[in-house]
């Protein structure tokens, strides 16, 4: 994989080394639970130790890679106990929070949520890993701001946190981002039609969603 010159002489820029760590998690070149050496991954991407320290400090502010004190980093490995115990918080307080999200968004709110859904349907099909991850939260954290209890907004927005690192848990096919784009839409939809339960239905069938996914994918 060719790598650019920067002003300061590196092949590599630290957000260049997270997305080739990332494309190898994804490709699983990097398998689920392998430590991240530092010294195999500063031959391996042609960088500096620093350059690669970086780049897993990103990851992990991302929540992509773990850190284990004293130990180092590693590819995450599935704990799909823990994902659907998750999957069930969340539901509950994205539910009870739709009611604020009809109350609350106004015709140029919704108008801005199907710009954001557009716009994850565009980095899904077109971006990289990060710009996914990036625009599926954009999406979330402006739904999320018409709850008007910050404490159940930070709640929220901890609980999708913890779920599993997207696109490694969530959009290893093409139907998997396929599912996501379009509950992104049909969310959007329930609210234009300030219709609460089926809000509530498409807020609870996408996280439903995103944990059937990840059990097809502990499975293969």
């Amino acid at each position: 994989m060719a790598r650019k010159q920067d002003p300061n002489g590196e092949k590599t820029r630290p957000d260049e080394i997270s997305q080739c760590i990332m494309a190898d998690i994804n490709a699983g070149v990097l398998r689920r639970g392998e430590w991240l050496k530092q010294i195999d991954l500063e031959r391996r991407y042609d960088c500096t130790r620093i350059r690669v320290r970086d780049a897993l400090a990103y990851l992990h502010s991302k929540r992509l890679v773990e850190h284990i004190p004293n130990r180092g980093y590693r590819v995450p490995e599935p704990d799909a106990v823990r994902e659907s115990e998750i999957g069930e918080v969340r539901a509950l307080l994205e539910a009870h929070a739709a009611a604020d999200v009809i109350d609350q968004a106004t015709d140029g709110d919704v108008a801005r949520l199907r710009e954001l859904a557009e716009a994850f349907r565009e980095a899904a099909f077109n971006g990289t890993s990060f710009s996914q991850i990036e625009a599926n939260y954009a999406f979330h954290a402006v739904l999320y701001g018409f709850c008007r209890n910050a404490v159940l907004r930070e709640l929220m927005l901890d609980m999708r946190q913890q779920g599993p690192a997207a696109p490694v848990g969530q959009w290893q096919t093409l139907a998997q981002l396929q599912r996501a784009t379009q509950d992104h839409f049909d969310i959007v939809d329930a609210i234009e039609q300030r219709d609460l339960n089926l809000l509530r239905r498409r807020i609870m069938a996408h996280i439903a969603g995103e944990r059937r996914q990840e059990e097809k994918t502990d499975d293969a």
